[in-house]
């Protein structure tokens, strides 16, 4: 079962996010800002995705994505935002985030591109998996 971490202060928005989920078969863990979501990553095991909004009190989303990014972790990170732009969108994408999804979020778009990205990472560890270390390397 796919683990999701839901990263926005708007209450109602997770509430309804997090429902939706569940139902589909995903485990959801939600914080309310950058800071809480770096307290949960640290204190659980791994994520699959990471839905972050941007614009939130104490930690906001973009300095959340730079930390998920210097930190190295392995987790696909969806963006979300009601205030985009494009260079909001730009830095988003250089720190690794994999989609940008402008608010209000639509449940069927979202979970497409949750799909997509859970497609993309396993093909990811299948490729890994197929080509170890080459030869040369061993």
């Amino acid at each position: 079962m796919p683990r999701i971490l839901i990263v926005d202060d708007e209450v109602k928005l997770v509430k309804k996010l997090r429902k939706l989920l569940e139902k589909d078969g995903f485990e959801i863990e939600t914080a309310s800002n950058g800071k809480e979501a770096l307290n949960i990553i640290e204190a659980s095991k791994p994520f699959d995705v990471i839905i972050s909004d941007i614009r939130m009190e104490e930690m906001d989303g973009l300095t959340f994505l730079k930390e998920v990014h210097q930190k190295g972790l392995d987790v696909g990170v969806i963006m979300i935002t009601g205030y985009g732009d494009m260079d909001t969108f730009l830095e988003s994408l250089y720190f690794g985030a994999f989609e940008y999804i402008n608010k209000p979020v639509h449940y069927e778009k979202l979970v497409e591109t949750i799909n997509k990205l859970l497609h993309d990472r396993e093909r990811q560890l299948k490729k890994k998996r197929k080509h170890p270390k080459s030869r040369k390397e061993k």
